[in-house]
């Protein structure tokens, strides 16, 4: 007959020799998880695009810290997932370099086998050249009125216009051109077709627009801006460029995008400044 003892003896000989050799279970090391060619680009003074290499069906953390000590911004910051690879953040400062770290979410299935490994890159919104600087225009000028897109069929709104699209981030409708300026139109008093301005409201928030069209002399006789909702209540000093088959419907009830915040880019509060800049580079979306 068979010795169990000596069956026992045998089979721990053959145990030790795979756990010397190729490790138990326990001792193997886990699968280590990080999002590879991290890329940080600049989109505007208040955008960032960040890409990276991702997995299938994987969610991915994505938090962003200015290298200022003192930064008093964090937060506006929103962060726009497109897909699990492509995100932008809003809501950012002009000129001021962020750090931007990207981490794969674990599954509860992977809590024990597998590690993340974070990885992170350095951006910069985009820095601008100011020409000029318009004094603060007192009250309530939170008022962005809308123009169709569609009634710029003559030179020059119809060529300013030109190379524009549809703003995806913030999903306001507005056009955008290809430096990152949104669409306006404003009065004589700031400019002229082909201007573009640097913006910035009691928040912080801030962003570039350009104008596309004219509103001549406006309604306070000097091109600074129109009546909204009659004489004496809101002023409008730009009126955004929106494409005819985008406008949300909110903005077409209330007649403003001044009362919400579109995914980072918050309208609520008044203007405190607005600054003739120069061209800079273009953007790619």
């Amino acid at each position: 007959m068979f010795d169990p003892e000596f069956q026992r003896k045998a089979l721990s000989l053959v145990m030790g020799f795979i756990m010397e050799f190729s490790g138990t279970l326990a001792e193997l090391e886990p699968v280590e998880l990080t999002a590879d060619n991290l890329n940080v680009s600049t989109i505007s003074v208040s955008c960032l695009k960040v890409t990276w290499d991702s997995e299938p069906d994987r969610d991915y953390y994505v938090s962003c810290t200015a290298h200022d000590d003192n930064y008093a911004y964090a937060d506006n910051m929103y962060f726009e997932f497109k897909s699990n690879d492509l995100c932008y953040i809003t809501g950012l400062r002009e000129g001021t370099e962020y750090t931007v770290t990207v981490e794969p979410v674990l599954s509860e299935e992977e809590q024990d086998g597998y590690t993340v490994k974070t990885s992170s890159a350095d951006g910069k919104t985009e820095t601008v050249e100011v020409i000029y600087g318009f004094p603060d225009e007192e009250g309530w000028d939170s008022c962005y009125c809308g123009e169709r897109k569609s009634g710029l069929t003559r030179s020059p709104s119809w060529d300013a216009i030109q190379g524009s699209t549809v703003d995806t981030i913030t999903r306001t409708g507005i056009m955008r051109d290809e430096y990152g300026d949104y669409c306006c139109a404003m009065g004589v008093w700031y400019g002229y077709c082909g201007d573009r301005f640097l913006v910035t409201n009691e928040t912080g928030q801030q962003f570039t627009v350009k104008i596309c069209d004219s509103k001549g002399y406006a309604d306070d006789g000097e091109g600074r801006y129109h009546w909204f909702g009659g004489e004496g209540n809101g002023k409008c000093i730009i009126e955004f460029i929106y494409d005819d088959n985008s406008l949300p419907p909110c903005v077409a009830f209330s007649g403003s995008w001044g009362y919400y915040n579109w995914n980072g880019l918050d309208l609520s509060s008044n203007i405190t400044s607005i600054k003739k800049i120069n061209y800079g580079k273009p953007v790619e979306y």
